[in-house]
């Protein structure tokens, strides 16, 4: 595929308005995804449908909504009226959510698998990656919970789910100094800005995720090949990954089917490539890690410990800073 005319869009895939129970209006939250130069803004308030968008220049809204049940939360993109008003409501069992997102993607909206591993607002219900269209792989600021999901995503991929991942800030507001929009932002290698090349994208996997904006930057290619893509397995197939900004301490780790198949620890802050030959079918994706330290572990307790209380104060194990999708090997 020609990807000639095609570049990286950064944006929000997961917030909250006053229409349900964020701190900002539409209005104040465009302006504010505006101030930190997103290209695409996701409105996903809990179980309501967006309201028509106002005309707004410079940026990209689209409309979604997050279906928030005792059994999950998930996200679907895309559509003003992407369900009705009575399903919020019905919708409890994994048979109803079956009924719930058949809809949606009947009325071409993208259905998206929310924070899976959340302690707080898991999935519940049958957790199975052939039901949706894309995973939350990350959720929030950087946590625990997203390495559970992220194991768990990597288990998809070892059984044949080609399954795209974003991040999602899921945004209420901000705690004390912190600006909690873009942690993370998803970066989408697009054809344009629109809403549906930017979905289109994001379905085909062509995604990257990182800590916030203007920071550690991970992309993998083979070739002509990107992100999402699929590759023909040859004798002399190589597959490279590009970091940005990769951070002095910090750690590059690269996945095979197989697990880690390497790692790097940088000595200084800088980019960073290494070029290696792949061998085997499967996939390949990689993170970067980082030992938190008690500027983060104090954000991380009044950011998220207030909604996971057995989490405030844990010591914390390498968290992940930037991650990308997965590029696929097959003979």
């Amino acid at each position: 595929m020609n990807y000639n005319k095609y570049k990286w869009y950064v944006g929000v895939t997961h917030s909250h308005t006053t229409a349900s129970d964020g701190a900002y209006s539409l209005e104040e939250l465009v302006e504010k995804a505006k101030k930190n130069k997103l290209d695409f803004l996701m409105i996903t308030d809990h179980n309501v449908n967006c309201k028509e968008f106002p005309k707004v220049d410079g940026i990209t809204l689209i409309y979604g909504a997050e279906l928030s049940k005792n059994g999950g939360h998930c996200n679907m993109w895309g559509v003003k009226d992407v369900i009705d008003d009575e399903d919020y409501e019905t919708c409890e069992s994994y048979e109803d959510f079956l009924k719930v997102k058949n809809k949606a993607k009947d009325r071409g909206a993208v259905i998206c698998m929310n924070h899976p591993h959340c302690k707080q607002c898991p999935w519940r219900w049958e957790k199975n990656a052939a039901d949706v269209d894309v995973l939350e792989v990350w959720n929030a600021p950087t946590h625990y919970d997203n390495l559970e999901c992220t194991e768990w995503w990597h288990e998809q991929l070892r059984n044949g789910h080609k399954l795209p991942v974003v991040g999602g800030s899921d945004y209420h507001r901000d705690y004390v100094i912190t600006n909690l929009l873009t942690w993370p932002v998803t970066y989408v290698y697009a054809k344009s800005d629109s809403a549906e090349d930017i979905l289109d994208a994001i379905v085909k996997g062509r995604t990257t995720i990182s800590f916030n904006t203007n920071n550690t930057f991970i992309d993998i290619t083979s070739g002509n090949n990107i992100l999402g893509d699929t590759v023909r397995l040859e004798k002399d197939t190589t597959v490279t990954i590009n970091v940005k900004k990769l951070r002095k301490n910090q750690t590059l780790i690269v996945f095979d089917k197989d697990g880690e198949c390497f790692t790097h620890k940088a000595k200084k802050t800088g980019d960073f490539s290494i070029t290696m030959p792949v061998e085997k079918e499967g996939f390949i994706c990689a993170h970067t890690v980082f030992e938190p330290g008690f500027f983060y572990s104090k954000i991380h307790d009044y950011a998220l410990a207030s909604r996971i209380p057995e989490q405030k104060g844990m010591k914390l194990p390498p968290l992940i800073f930037a991650q990308s999708g997965a590029i696929y090997f097959e003979r």
